[in-house]
């Protein structure tokens, strides 16, 4: 049998509910030959932690059960390698389960890993940090600053939080230099996207190819309080592209200048960057379960 290693987040929402490990040898033990490895604090390098086990134990699969965050950390681990990547989706977004069609029922993504096929995935990096779904500054890396630090979780709270934002937030200028070409640009948000949403099916980039070597630049220029509504709407019904307010483009190579360092997020993790911003692919770069 393939061997095949689990990284559990402790902490993540369905793990209080259920006994995953349990879960996860009665669905998958007849399959694979199962081991854990626990993320137990934030402080833990469990990047390193993973690849450390696949050298000693060589497994074919790595299966990142948690949410945005633990699938980050787990496929950092995974770029570049022969073991393959699967997801067990746990998270409030799970943005890059969500883009692949992975379901959100934990069973059923379990019989994903069994049965599913693997394909190459491009994996992409903001100034040396790998990211798989998205990365970006502006209002939405604000928004994920003030987010992770509300000490609630999930999307009602997100949502309050970019209610009481969007009033008194100013859009800045960038420099954008796109695979050579330079655009000046005052903009709401700048996001580039790899694969097609953000999670909880809000689709920032609706036609992402996950598998083309090229990402996806997206601007969303300044807007007054009268779009709002149709622009929010526009993220869920997969046509967000075609908003006469937003600039979209794709390239290989991407330089975001801004005029101060602040926040930025990756994957739905906040982080704090300087003013320059470079975007980088890897095409075909990592092995992934999808149905």
């Amino acid at each position: 049998m393939k061997k095949l290693l689990v990284v559990l987040n402790p902490i993540a929402g369905a793990r209080r509910k259920i006994n995953l490990e349990e879960k996860v040898r009665e669905w998958m033990g007849l399959s694979f030959e199962v081991s854990f490895l626990y993320w137990e604090t934030a402080d833990f390098d469990i990047t390193l932690a993973i690849k450390n086990r696949i050298k000693e134990e060589r497994f074919e699969i790595v299966v990142a059960a948690g949410g945005d965050g633990t699938v980050n950390r787990t496929a950092r681990a995974l770029v570049s390698s022969d073991t393959a990547f699967a997801i067990l989706p746990l998270g409030s977004g799970n943005g890059l389960a969500r883009h692949f069609k992975i379901p959100m029922n934990l069973e059923n993504a379990a019989c994903v890993i069994a049965k599913g096929k693997v394909i190459k995935m491009d994996t992409c990096q903001i100034n040396d940090e790998n990211f798989f779904c998205t990365a970006g500054t502006g209002f939405d890396a604000h928004i994920g600053d003030l987010f992770a630090n509300s000490g609630k979780r999930g999307f009602s709270t997100y949502t309050k939080i970019v209610g009481r934002e969007f009033k008194n937030y100013k859009s800045s200028d960038y420099k954008i230099i796109a695979d050579g070409k330079e655009i000046n640009v005052k903009a709401f948000l700048v996001t580039v996207a790899n694969a097609n949403q953000y999670g909880n099916n809000v689709y920032i980039s609706p036609d992402a190819d996950i598998t083309d070597g090229l990402m996806n630049v997206v601007v969303l220029k300044p807007f007054g309080l009268i779009h709002a509504p149709a622009l929010a709407s526009r993220l869920f019904l997969k046509n967000m592209h075609k908003a006469t307010l937003v600039e979209t483009f794709k390239a290989k190579q991407v330089d975001v200048f801004r005029n101060d360092s602040g926040p930025i997020h990756f994957d739905g993790e906040p982080f704090v960057m300087g003013n320059e911003l470079r975007f980088r692919i890897f095409p075909n770069s990592m092995q992934v379960i999808v149905p």
